[in-house]
């Protein structure tokens, strides 16, 4: 079982130190050689050329360097002001509680992937643009998280001797509440990093993301479709490398899951309930 788990953890390590090495490697991913365009994959180059003559190999580095650069600021984003969010709405609760409820159930009936394009497209094509959509559409599920779990445990014995002893709600939160719910929230951030991946990858192909020259997944797969049936490699590499990193952050997630016995049920029932 451990050595199962050693094969996503070393395949994110090598997408991981090539995303951060690649502006230093020797490669040219906007590098055009005409001479080889649509070049199968060989011995030289394993990965192929594209449609303009560049690397696929190079321009798959850069694509990861993209694709985790936009997930990390993200995840990160939606990581804080969602806890905060749902935090503070399950602690003062009334009024609070119910219109950070409402601003939830409307980010939820919205697919999130839609509400990103639409973003997207209202904010205009772009690096930054594309992480500002998908951290307005990220933050839900970890306020939702955060609340459940924080009206789980804001009653407990030693929360309520804290209050007594004249400690600040803040304190409270801080000391007392945020360390007992970090185990679920860092669960839910692995999962929601994938996500993440998968939507920047799609924005990119509806060139709503990083765009060109700059290299993307998505746009490296948008561009392979007008050339499916001569050059089948401009897809299947970027796409290969979109279900290696998402298939391994969902393994690791569910691995951290078990370790930290997160019983997702159990706060299900609460969400329901409540």
């Amino acid at each position: 079982m451990k050595s199962f788990i050693s094969i996503p953890v070393f395949i994110l390590l090598i997408w991981l130190i090539l995303a951060l090495l690649g502006p230093i490697l020797p490669i040219y991913p906007d590098l055009i050689i005409l001479e080889k365009i649509l070049v199968m994959p060989n011995f030289e180059n394993w990965l192929g050329h594209d449609d303009l003559g560049r690397s696929i190999g190079a321009r798959l580095i850069m694509g990861a360097r993209t694709s985790l650069s936009v997930a990390v600021i993200v995840v990160s984003i939606s990581f804080v002001v969602g806890t905060l969010l749902g935090v503070m709405g399950a602690w003062l609760g009334g009024i609070w509680d119910r219109c950070l409820i409402i601003i939830i159930d409307l980010f939820i009936a919205f697919p999130g992937i839609l509400l990103a394009i639409a973003l997207a497209g209202l904010l205009g094509p772009g690096l930054f643009n594309a992480v500002i959509a998908l951290s307005i559409v990220s933050w839900v599920g970890f306020a939702r998280l955060a609340r459940v779990q924080t009206l789980s445990i804001k009653d407990r014995d030693h929360i309520t001797a804290a209050i007594a002893l004249g400690s600040s709600g803040i304190t409270v939160i801080f000391q007392h509440i945020l360390p007992l719910i970090l185990a679920p929230l860092i669960v839910e951030a692995t999962f929601s990093f994938a996500g993440v991946v998968i939507a920047e990858a799609s924005l990119s192909f509806l060139g709503l993301g990083v765009q060109p020259p700059v290299a993307s997944w998505g746009s490296m797969i948008r561009d392979g479709t007008n050339y499916m049936l001569v050059a089948p490699h401009m897809v299947l590499a970027p796409g290969f490398a979109i279900l290696t990193l998402v298939l391994c952050i969902n393994l690791l997630g569910d691995k951290l899951r078990d370790k930290m016995d997160i019983r997702e049920m159990d706060s299900d029932k609460l969400f329901n309930r409540i």
